[in-house]
Formats: C-alpha cells, sequence, structure tokens
C-alpha cells in the first residue's frame, strides 16, 4: 500500500518543467488520494448508517478524483489544473441539489476556493476558479433553502453526517494551509541558504578584487617617484569600483647628474572599460608602455602611442575589438641648467595648462589608442614651460558625472572653470576642493565612470 501511495504521488513528475510544476503535481496527486480516501469514507459512512444513496455520490466521485493522477501521468497538467479545479465544484453542486442544507455539504466550496491559489501562477485563472467557487455557494445556498430535498435523511443521521461533513472541510483546509506553512518555511530556509551562499561568493569575489586593487597599485606611480620628479602637485584618482580602469603611470629614464639630464614619463590614461575588465586593460597599457620605454628605448612620446597601438591591435583587436585607451604621455625634460621642457602626445584627451590664470587646452590627436578609424601616427607636441605655470592632465570621468539638481553632466566647461578658480592654491587644496566639488555633484547618484586628475604647479 505505501508503494501505491508513492507511485500515485509521483505520478507525472517526471514531465515537470520547473519547481512550480512539481509543486502542482505533488499537491494534485496528494489532494486526490486524500479526496479518494474520503469518498471510501463517505462510502462506509452510508454503508454503517444504512444510508445507501451515499454510493451513488461516493463511487463516481472517487472514480473523478483518482482520474487527476492519471492524467498527471500522461503529462497534461493545464487540463490536471483545470479539471481538478472544476471536478470538485461540480461534483458538490450535484451533492447540494440531491441534499438539505442542514447536511452542510455546501461548506466544501470553501476547499475548492483554496486550492486554486496553490495551482496557479496567473491571477485571472485564480480568481476564475474562486468566483466559480463563491458563486456555486450562493446557487447552493439558495436553492437549498427554497427546494425541498430529493433526499430526505432521520435528523440523527442529518447531525453525524453534518459534523462528518466539517470534519472533513476543516481537514481539507488544514492540509491546505499546513501546505502552504511548509512551502513557505521551505521557501524561506532556500532563501536563506541561498543568501547566505551568496554571502560567502560575494566576499570571495570582493576579497579577490581587494587582491586584485593591491596589484594594480603597484603598477600605478609611486608617490616617492613622484614627489622626486615633479615639482608640487596632487593626485585624484576615484575608481568607479575597487580597481579601475583609469591609470596613472611612471618611469625615468637617465639620471639628473648626467650631462644628458634625465627623462621622466607620466601617463594619465583612461582604458576601455571601469572595473576588473577595466582593470584587466589598464595592466596591459601598462605593460605596453613599460616595453615600449623601458625596453624598446623608445624616448619620443608619440613614438611609444604608436607603438603601444600597435601592440594593442595585434594582441586583442585582431577579431575586430576597439578596446585600448585615451591618454595623455608626457615626458619632462630636466638637466643640471634647471632647463624645464616637456614633450608630450595625446590622445582624445587635452592637457589644460593655466599661465598667468588663463587656460590653454593643450592639442591632441582625435583617435584613441588602439583600433580606430584612423592610423596616422601620434603628434609630437612641446610645451616651454616656466614657474607658475599649473598643468592638468585628467581623463572623462569627472566631466562626465551626473549629479546637480537636474541630474545632469558635471562637463569639460564646468571643470576648466573650477579648475581656473583654484590653480593658483596649492595643490593639497586643490585637490581636496576637486573632491568635495565632486562629491556634492554626484550627491546620492552613482558614480559613472573611474576619475583621474593629475595637477602638477611649476
Amino acid at each position: 500500500m505505501k508503494d501505491l501511495i508513492k507511485k500515485i504521488t509521483y505520478s507525472g513528475i517526471s514531465f515537470a518543467k520547473s519547481s512550480h510544476d512539481r509543486k502542482c503535481i505533488l499537491i494534485i496527486n496528494r489532494m486526490s488520494i486524500i479526496l479518494a480516501i474520503m469518498m471510501l469514507m463517505f462510502g462506509a459512512f452510508g454503508i454503517i448508517l444504512k444510508v445507501t444513496y451515499l454510493l451513488f455520490f461516493s463511487v463516481p466521485f472517487l472514480v473523478a478524483f483518482s482520474l487527476a493522477p492519471f492524467f498527471n501521468s500522461k503529462g497534461w497538467l493545464t487540463f490536471t489544473k483545470f479539471f481538478f479545479s472544476f471536478a470538485p465544484v461540480i461534483c458538490i453542486l450535484t451533492v447540494c441539489i440531491f441534499n438539505s442544507a442542514d447536511l452542510g455539504d455546501r461548506y466544501f466550496f470553501f476547499t475548492t476556493a483554496a486550492i486554486p491559489v496553490i495551482l496557479f501562477r496567473k491571477t485571472w485563472a485564480v480568481y476564475l476558479i474562486f468566483y466559480v467557487s463563491v458563486g456555486a455557494f450562493i446557487f447552493a445556498t439558495w436553492y437549498q433553502s427554497s427546494h425541498e430535498p430529493l433526499i430526505v435523511v432521520s435528523k440523527e443521521i442529518t447531525i453525524q453526517y453534518y459534523y462528518f461533513t466539517l470534519l472533513s472541510v476543516f481537514a481539507v483546509l488544514f492540509y491546505v494551509i499546513r501546505y502552504f506553512k511548509g512551502d513557505s518555511e521551505a521557501h524561506e530556509v532556500a532563501i536563506e541558504e541561498q543568501k547566505e551562499l551568496l554571502s560567502i561568493k560575494n566576499k570571495e569575489i570582493v576579497d579577490s578584487i581587494n587582491y586584485a586593487k593591491r596589484i594594480q597599485y603597484t603598477l600605478l606611480a609611486h608617490d616617492s617617484l613622484l614627489k622626486e620628479n615633479l615639482p608640487e602637485h596632487f593626485v585624484l584618482f576615484k575608481p568607479k569600483d575597487i580597481v579601475s580602469g583609469d591609470f596613472y603611470w611612471a618611469t625615468t629614464v637617465g639620471s639628473k647628474q648626467s650631462a644628458a639630464g634625465s627623462l621622466f614619463y607620466l601617463a594619465v590614461c583612461d582604458s576601455t572599460g571601469h572595473g576588473v575588465p577595466g582593470a584587466f586593460m589598464s595592466l596591459l597599457n601598462c605593460s605596453f608602455l613599460n616595453e615600449a620605454i623601458t625596453e624598446k628605448k623608445i624616448s619620443k612620446p608619440n613614438e611609444v602611442l604608436d607603438h603601444v597601438r600597435k601592440r594593442l591591435i595585434e594582441s586583442i583587436s585582431q577579431d575586430g575589438g576597439k578596446d585600448g585607451m585615451d591618454g595623455i604621455l608626457i615626458c619632462f625634460e630636466s638637466s643640471s641648467n634647471g632647463m624645464i621642457k616637456a614633450t608630450y602626445s595625446a590622445a582624445n584627451n587635452n592637457p589644460i595648462l593655466f599661465r598667468d590664470n588663463k587656460i590653454m587646452e593643450l592639442p591632441a590627436d582625435k583617435m584613441p589608442i588602439g583600433m580606430g578609424e584612423r592610423k596616422d601616427p601620434f603628434a609630437l607636441n612641446t610645451i616651454e614651460l616656466k614657474k607658475g605655470d599649473t598643468l592638468y592632465l585628467y581623463t572623462d570621468g569627472y566631466a562626465d558625472q551626473f549629479g546637480g539638481p537636474k541630474g545632469k553632466k558635471f562637463k569639460y566647461k564646468s571643470l576648466n572653470e573650477l579648475l581656473q578658480t583654484i590653480n593658483n592654491k596649492p595643490a593639497t587644496e586643490q585637490k581636496q576642493i576637486l573632491n568635495k566639488a565632486f562629491e556634492e555633484w554626484k550627491g546620492t547618484l552613482e558614480q559613472v565612470d573611474d576619475v583621474c586628475i593629475v595637477g602638477i604647479r611649476m
């Protein structure tokens, strides 16, 4: 018997395409077993009380409820759900036409109104069957109050039948509520388990990214290197995520004590993307810059960018991808006589120079360092720097940030106007003002891109 019940319970389970389908198949099969047992009890109840007419209801209804697992075994889940919802309504309504109101058969409509909530996800189906059950209850109540019953039983049997009916109704409702509670608790447990698992995975991912951040920061220009080779300066570096596609990189060639002097290279660049993909690109771009200057001994910034572009295209653009970077590579030449001269090459990003509080937007090539529409050689530009000049190298993250009262971009014009008001201030103060202005503009909005600004006062 146990094996038979188990077989009926899981009948059609192989056709389940989702957890909801599986749940529906199991509840229909289990309810069918319960209702079939109830019909057997009604039949036995009729035999014991010598009310044989109950057999005329219990036997057909037993067959009807037994059909649901059979339909499931054929894979007709949608049909079975509607059959299982409407068949009891028809059965109960038929009984109510024969019996009197005192027997309480109409209370079974409470169960038929509750079951569809479990079976159907679509609201229209739940409401349809609910209102059909409510309508059947109202009709049965009206009919039994205005028509004589076709079958009349003694008062003693009526009372026994009534209590048995109420007991059956409560039993079915108890099962439905218990199923809801059990399903809800199981769902909550599953959610908590998934939440805990996601928390663990998230921590692992964040820990990995934080470690990647440590690696990335070792490739950025060290403060000691910048202090040794640059006059007063600041770096405002704000990754959108933990790691960044923007980067500032530096290296030196030669020695200040030599007759030829030394060359100090500083790059401020914006790699394709941000976060982890952008960080990977920044590492690749740094390696190609280092390869060009340190290994290939290429000294001119424009030729360095030409080499980096060539290496990027060879490495990652064979399939037509356009990953690369925009940026500025500047070379400061210092010698024993103290003269300061700078040569640079720029891709899409313009260096900004303030002299006597007047802004000078220095030229840049309108093409990326990587695959693009243009493949012309990058131009070499020369700057004669004077004491009191302030030079800014920045990426597009600050200007592209949304915020303010209308949620619009900050824009380059506003950034340059802000720089004009602060370019004569100490470098550390400039950084504080820029950072405060950015945070106030951004407000509660999300940071949209990495931010990198390097300011240098001569």
